[in-house]
């Protein structure tokens, strides 16, 4: 399966949910300019899917990804 990731990690004590944090948002920052940048005959979905994620998980509405 390619699409996830399995991880072992350490960090100092009370460290690791900001590692964690970190890399969700870099990721996540990295695989929306991937998306954009490269071609995919999902993008449009994609994006409209990630968008709606994150709304969900904010429980608020916001700014719709710009779509390329």
């Amino acid at each position: 399966m390619t699409s996830h990731v399995h991880m072992v990690v350490t960090a100092p004590e009370s460290e690791l949910q900001n590692s964690v944090r970190d890399f969700k948002k870099f990721t996540s920052k990295k695989i929306i300019e991937a998306i954009k940048e490269h071609p995919e005959s999902r993008r449009e979905w994609l994006l409209r899917k990630f968008s709606y994620a994150a709304e969900v998980r904010a429980g608020t509405p916001i700014p719709k990804v710009e779509e390329v």
